[in-house]
């Protein structure tokens, strides 16, 4: 499907509209969207209060304004969910500044004698701030101010619209293409600058003057162009664009070269694409390629029973969009249009519903286990591709369980000999099946129009389509070939070890990663240790009890990253300038493991034999 094509230069009418009463945070929602942010799911992993308030500065008379709190409360501040888009420092509540609006600045209207600024965020390295005057805290959607060269200047009309802004700042440079035209190349052709000016029309914002740069924006189809007017801009021109092909457009208006070796920087996040595997297909005695399911039955439609107790659980006149029971109907679970999880454990001394707002959309799928424990497991799926996992005695966790950018349409859980267990089908047509206790899973593409799932304690997946039912058996060793290996690495204390950029605690979810059958997940992950664990000067500890986890999985043959895994491994041999002996140990695990991948000489794919070359070499040289 051809994506709409978005034409920023009409961001100034739109904004214009926004100001003239639409709803508050409208064109923040739109712009993330329009740029590939979504909404993670889950709780915020940062708080107000999780800022950097000194707990001094502070005048506890001044209100807040109400815009502030809004944007803090709402599940559109992608800050809160994702803060490392943003690299900034919060303030709450916020502080008094020790620099004042000089007197003559045209800020405070009517020589007002309040001069301070109520600061609520800072630049990552404390460079500058942003705040709003202290004469205006009583407004309910202020000016924003930000301080530049030992100043304050007005930086944007209101704090919505300073926060849109930020978000306008920020998420283009990472969810979309990006080059970046240094100063010189600007100042030796002025001619880019007028191509930039009579080609393109401005966004309507007042410019960015973070760090000096004074940058105005302009709109283009599928792309903003942001010219770096002031001596804090590095970069004279930067595009930002949805599409390459929208990027290149714009470069050859203004002229720019953009043919050199890597100027053009992808997006560094990119959502995994659905599936397209057509209608459900199981007819009996199919099977999987991979031998991890056959079906021995096929008949009419046959759905799990469902409690209708549970869907008094709901308070009217919330629709009840799903219900689930555990497996001696001692849990009872409902979930209604508004995303409110609502349980019931009946054989408490004094059983209540409890009700908690796990999802921002219509919950769709339910599926409940008590554990050999006496733990209840509760999960949840919605319409918006989210999977909450709560163990009722317990807080829900606050990350998603699992997301994928469409709907869940079933969920069933049981206690298999290998430990319990979730599926979980979506309606892209994937069905993905975890060991819970290893986080090890299975993606299966079954097929689009699955309605129910059920799972058995003898391993038997049911799948239930509008024109039957199938039971699937499921090989459980073949299901999860990597399940030793997850329970394996979570025996490694990572966070005592030491990567290239900090503690190891990435280092099992990466590895674990490596083995996935989405190949860009599993390159993704091979690239991301590679980062953190090559360095000729053996700094990572990390790498060391990584490698035989690297070893084991490059013996998969099924594993979708094996060309790139096996030169990661290479690599980690390549010792020079280690210190303290951490190189000869970690050329000695790489030795280890060698005979175990010498088969790799002959293997059809000519870049693993290259790698192999490579790996013997490395090997057979000695760290300096």
């Amino acid at each position: 499907m051809r994506r709409e094509i978005i034409d920023y230069g009409q961001f100034a009418e739109r904004l214009r509209v926004h100001q003239r009463g639409r709803a508050r945070w409208e064109l923040l929602d739109a712009v993330q969207r329009e740029w590939g942010y979504e909404d993670p799911g889950g709780e915020p992993g940062h708080s107000r209060w999780g800022g950097e308030n000194q707990k001094h500065g502070i005048d506890w008379e001044l209100p807040v304004p109400e815009a502030l709190n809004e944007w803090w409360d709402s599940p559109l501040n992608s800050f809160a969910f994702k803060p490392r888009l943003y690299w900034v420092h919060t303030q709450w509540p916020p502080k008094i500044s020790e620099l004042e609006v000089a007197p003559g600045s045209g800020l405070l209207a009517g020589g007002g004698a309040d001069r301070r600024v109520c600061v609520f965020m800072s630049e990552y390295h404390y460079s500058h701030e942003w705040g709003y005057l202290s004469a205006e805290a009583e407004q309910p959607d202020p000016r924003v101010v930000v301080s530049v060269g030992g100043a304050w200047v007005e930086q944007s009309r209101s704090l919505s619209e300073f926060l849109m802004q930020l978000a306008f700042e920020r998420m283009p440079a990472h969810y979309g293409w990006t080059l970046r035209v240094r100063r010189a190349v600007v100042d030796a052709d002025p001619r880019i600058v007028d191509r930039l000016r009579s080609s393109y029309r401005e966004l309507g914002l007042l410019p960015w003057r973070e760090m000096g740069t004074d940058a105005l924006s302009y709109g283009a189809p599928d792309a903003v162009i942001r010219h770096g007017r002031g001596p804090g801009a590095d970069f004279r021109i930067v595009i930002n664009a949805r599409t390459r092909d929208a990027l290149i457009a714009v470069a050859e208006t203004l002229g720019v070269d953009w043919s050199g070796d890597k100027a053009i920087r992808p997006p560094s996040e990119v959502p995994l694409p659905l599936e397209d595997v057509g209608p459900v297909s199981l007819e009996e005695g199919a099977a999987d390629p991979r031998g991890r399911w056959t079906v021995v039955s096929r008949g009419p439609a046959s759905p799990p029973s469902l409690p209708g107790a549970a869907a008094a659980l709901v308070p009217g006149p919330v629709a009840v969009r799903a219900v689930a029971a555990d497996q001696d109907a001692t849990t009872l679970v409902a979930g209604d249009a508004d995303g409110q999880v609502h349980v019931l454990e009946t054989d408490d001394e004094h059983p209540e519903t409890i009700g908690l707002s796990l999802h921002r959309a219509p919950v769709t799928a339910l599926t409940c286990l008590k554990l050999d424990s006496g733990r209840r497991l509760v999960l949840s799926g919605d319409e918006h591709g989210v999977i909450r996992y709560w163990s009722t005695r317990r807080k829900p966790l606050r990350a998603p369980f699992a997301r994928r950018r469409t709907p869940v349409r079933a969920l069933a859980t049981a206690q298999l000999e290998t430990g319990p267990a979730l599926a979980a089908a979506w309606a892209d047509g994937l069905v993905r099946v975890w060991d819970i206790t290893s986080d090890a899973v299975a993606a299966l593409r079954l097929g689009t129009g699955i309605t129910f799932l059920g799972l058995d304690a003898d391993g038997t997946l049911r799948v239930t389509d509008a024109d039957g039912t199938s039971v699937l058996r499921l090989d459980l060793a073949r299901l999860w070939p990597h399940r030793d290996l997850q329970m394996r690495l979570d025996g490694v204390d990572w966070g005592s070890l030491w990567t290239s950029r900090g503690p190891g605690r990435m280092i099992p979810d990466l590895i674990g990663k490596v083995a996935s059958d989405d190949k860009k997940t599993a390159m993704d992950a091979v690239h991301d240790l590679y980062r953190l664990l090559v360095s000729k000067e053996a700094s990572s500890t990390a790498a060391v009890p990584a490698i035989p986890f690297l070893v084991e999985l490059m013996q998969d043959p099924d594993n979708l990253s094996r060309s790139t895994l096996l030169l990661l491994i290479a690599d980690l041999a390549d010792v020079r300038q280690a210190r303290g002996g951490r190189g000869d140990a970690q050329l000695a695990a790489v030795r280890e493991a060698l005979p175990a991948l010498r088969c790799l000489h002959d293997d059809p794919e000519s870049a693993i034999r290259w790698a192999a070359n490579e790996l013997e070499q490395n090997c057979a040289a000695s760290p300096a």
